[in-house]
């Protein structure tokens, strides 16, 4: 046999023929490309409209402090290479703002683009997911192999790490060992971690060992997607596709958009491709697999006829199923953050040239220093205090199963802006993980060329806005406590002493609270009969044949947290069943 050259794993813009395409190289999209092409009894074709972010982004994509920029409300700071460049329209529950919305227009979609958080979901939200689809294999005790056979755990190094920063030992890592993706500890916690950590325990969140096992509310260290020892990005692109190169049956076009899903019938044959401005068509034998994310994928689906009926005639786009449900039901997180300046005994502030030429010499000798960390380490969780809620609100809380969290609360060092001085600044962003808005997507034209419109909607629901103010209220509770006094100095800084009332703190979330990009749901998964639902418990498409979805976009509801462990599960998932022929 002749040597496999690496250029031979990369498509031209002209007709081919594969067993199985998958649209969007992103987080599922390369997993399945690696296991579907595993046994060698499968030729795959992967399309992806970006490229490789290590050359398109630098290290910005690769070193964890560098994921502090591109969180903008605007475009200054984004990259249109490695990202789609979305704006909202007017968001409502925030003032009218539009606001840039982060998706990862690259081989490994937004785990290429997000902040590393890896954390699965509670037992209960998949248990509720299996009966919402009527599938037990979606219960946790069925599911959570898929998520330890993604994932490699590695302990915390403390020869590395401050030595009170010591996290408790998981007996459930054992389970995640020889999966591709490394989870790990960051070699540089901050300094006000520690002191964080014991501030959530003095506000009733018990400490837990880590976020793999099933369980959220309470306290931990987070687990993040990068290498234990160089601290450098774990991807899909870097766990799932590279090992996956030198295999002679996966060819992946890069650079190239899908255009179309291709029909005859109501059956999937193909899509319809093109490399900057050349049209092309691959076709697929078995299948076509949309993994173009929650926001690509009904846009693909409406465009290729397949969405609600009047959307689709008003574009001239011929009616091939009319699914209501594609692009709707948008769920997403809303974020507010509460800041104060700090004084920890390391410092996290990188404004002289010797700052930075010390944290690089840390970070190329062994993955250590200030540019190992994300700006946060520790997370907490718990059920909104019902005290500060109505009983209408906390009945409505209430329906969700009892181990889903309603709030997150994510240390952060990043001050909105610029500091007013050079100290170091800390807080904690609080993330409602248990909401009520909903908001929708669709196209904005027949082409793929344009991009849809998106409406989040979030903290448009009356529910939504009084749990945030309460979130902003028990935030700065946890900011208050004694234990913080002795690292915790003067008045607060975000944002500020002087917002004390219920409408003075809604002002302030109105102006600063943003999502973090956990867009979900817009292809949700359902039984036959649901008219919201898109896809049945396998991705297969309701209404046509051979065409399934594997991505965000397909899941029932947004379980509590961020959701790339879901996502990479999901994957691992389907792509056993597509291989068993189901």
């Amino acid at each position: 046999m002749g040597q496999h050259l690496l250029g031979s794993s990369f498509g031209i813009p002209l007709n081919k023929t594969y067993d199985y395409v998958i649209i969007g190289g992103g987080t599922a999209g390369l997993t399945l490309a690696n296991r579907l092409s595993a046994s060698g009894t499968y030729s795959i074709g992967v399309v992806e409209a970006g490229s490789f972010y290590e050359l398109s982004n630098s290290n910005l994509s690769q070193i964890p402090r560098y994921v502090w920029t591109g969180a903008g409300t605007g475009f200054d700071d984004a990259n249109p290479l490695v990202d789609w460049m979305l704006r909202t329209e007017p968001e409502m529950g925030i003032g009218g703002q539009r606001i840039h919305y982060p998706r990862g227009r690259t081989l490994g979609g937004s785990s290429a683009r997000n902040h590393m958080v890896y954390h699965r979901a509670t037992k209960g939200a998949y248990d509720k997911w299996a009966e919402e689809v009527g599938d037990p294999s979606y219960e946790w005790e069925n599911w959570k192999a898929y998520f330890d056979k993604s994932t490699t755990f590695y302990p915390a190094d403390m020869s590395k790490r401050f030595a009170n920063s010591t996290p408790d030992e998981d007996p459930a890592g054992a389970k995640s060992k020889d999966g591709p993706v490394s989870i790990s500890y960051t070699n540089y916690p901050l300094a006000i971690t520690t002191w964080f950590m014991k501030a959530t325990e003095a506000a009733g969140m018990k400490r837990l060992a880590s976020w793999i096992d099933g369980e959220l509310i309470g306290t931990s260290y987070n687990l993040r997607t990068t290498e234990p020892d160089t601290m450098v990005r774990a991807s899909a692109e870097t766990a799932y596709l590279r090992p996956a190169l030198k295999r002679t049956n996966l060819v992946v076009h890069h650079s190239t958009m899908a255009m179309k899903i291709l029909f005859e019938g109501t059956e999937a044959v193909g899509v319809l491709c093109e490399t900057l401005g050349k049209s092309f068509q691959l076709t697929a034998r078995k299948e076509v697999i949309l993994s173009a994310g929650a926001v690509q994928s009904p846009q693909l689906l409406m465009i290729s006829g397949i969405g609600p009926r009047e959307t689709l005639r008003r574009f001239d786009i011929p009616v091939l199923v009319d699914a209501p449900g594609v692009g709707q039901g948008i769920e997403d997180h809303p974020t507010a953050s509460v800041l104060r300046k700090v004084v920890p005994p390391s410092s996290t502030v990188l404004d002289s040239p010797e700052q930075k030429e010390a944290a690089i010499r840390d970070f190329n000798r062994d993955g250590t220093g200030p540019l190992a960390s994300t700006g946060g380490d520790l997370t907490a969780w718990e059920k909104v205090p019902r005290r500060l809620v109505s009983n209408k609100t906390a009945a409505a809380l209430s329906t969700v199963p009892e181990d889903w969290p309603d709030l997150e609360y994510l240390i952060t060092s990043t001050y909105p802006g610029t500091p007013p001085d050079h100290d170091e600044y800390a807080g904690i962003a609080v993330v409602l993980v248990n909401t009520f808005s909903r908001g929708n997507l669709t196209i904005s034209s027949s082409s793929m060329h344009d991009l849809p419109v998106i409406t989040i909607n979030f903290l448009t629901d009356a529910r939504d806005r009084e749990v945030m103010i309460a979130a902003v209220r028990r935030t700065r509770e946890i900011l208050n406590s004694p234990v913080l006094s002795p690292v915790v100095v003067g008045p607060e800084a975000v944002p500020g002493n002087d917002t004390t009332t219920d409408a003075q703190i809604w002002k302030y979330i109105q102006s600063s609270s943003r999502t973090i990009s956990h867009v979900s749901c817009t292809c949700k998964m359902g039984q036959q009969g649901d008219k919201s639902a898109v896809v049945d418990s396998r991705g297969m498409v309701f209404g046509v044949k051979k065409l399934r979805i594997v991505d965000a976009s397909a899941i029932p509801f947004l379980p509590p947290g961020h959701p790339m462990s879901t996502v990479y599960a999901l994957a691992e998932k389907m792509a056993e069943h597509i291989s068993k022929g189901e």
